[in-house]
């Protein structure tokens, strides 16, 4: 007896009618008549009974439908059980991160960590890094990586740094740029800090307006097609899809363009799997 036939069994004893069974069932009704008489077969006895009243189980028939019934309970409540088993050893870390860095960055590491502890499962929350840092601060993720520096009541690892660049259809001199058509991305205020400073010690003039691109990766897109250069940070390992030129910017006294990238956490009794991410993140280097 499979699993489905005691479902039927079940089933049909509760609705005796062939017709409405196979429908909910989502069978056709030549199958379900089928199973039925496969079943008599397995057992060598009647089951039901087709009177012009519609179906009626045999007194062997009966027995077999409450013991579907029992079965059926059963199973049910052993999938719930099972469930609450595997949640309960399931444990939960509530990350936040910025956009970019899930994408280039923190998707590999989760996965490299999730093959090493098949029980942890992560919550991501992803934000510009200035309000990523927030939730840290207020408690609401458990950890978080935010690009650029902050203050806050909370412990700051710094585990990467990336360099800014421009980013053209074709090579570009950064004289140029004051005469090209510049195309800016949602960022937050950190980041928008560290490039304005250096266009403000570069050129001695405001940042130039320009197209509004939305997501960075956008931004990417629309320089591809020479409507603008991006300036922007890059990780290491960067994919370069769209054949981008990529220029290194640095300060006048000739210092890489940088931005820092932090772990965060409050110091505070997290669960014994919050830590082991701590400590397997702080063995990182940068």
């Amino acid at each position: 007896m499979k699993d489905s036939d005691w479902q039927i069994l079940y089933e049909l004893y509760k609705t005796p009618n062939m017709t409405k069974v196979a429908n909910l069932l989502y069978i056709s009704q030549p199958s379900l008549s089928k199973r039925l008489q496969s079943m008599e077969e397995e057992f060598h006895v009647e089951i039901v009974k087709r009177t012009t009243k519609g179906l009626e189980f045999t007194k062997q028939g009966e027995l077999l439908a409450k013991k579907a019934q029992e079965y059926m309970i059963f199973l049910q409540q052993l999938k719930k059980e099972l469930l609450e088993f595997q949640e309960e050893n399931m444990k939960i870390i509530v990350l936040g991160a910025s956009y970019t860095y899930s994408k280039f960055v923190l998707t590999e590491l989760l996965y490299e960590y999730t093959k090493a502890h098949p029980n942890v499962q992560f919550e991501l929350q992803n934000d510009q890094s200035n309000l990523v840092f927030q939730k840290a601060c207020d408690g609401e993720v458990d950890v978080a990586f935010v690009n650029g520096d902050y203050e806050g009541g909370v412990i700051q690892k710094k585990i990467y740094e990336c360099q800014a660049y421009i980013l053209s259809k074709g090579p570009i001199e950064i004289s140029d740029l004051l005469n090209r058509p510049r195309i800016a991305y949602k960022t937050n205020d950190k980041t928008r800090e560290i490039l304005d400073d250096w266009w403000d010690q570069t050129f001695h003039v405001p940042v130039p307006g320009g197209m509004s691109a939305g997501f960075i990766d956008v931004s990417w897109q629309l320089a591809s097609k020479g409507l603008g250069y991006v300036c922007c940070f890059l990780p290491k390992g960067f994919d370069n899809s769209y054949h981008l030129t990529l220029t290194p910017i640095y300060y006048p006294d000739g210092r890489p363009v940088l931005r820092n990238t932090w772990f965060v956490y409050k110091e505070e009794k997290y669960s014994k799997e919050v830590q082991e991410f701590i400590r397997y993140i702080e063995s990182l280097t940068v």
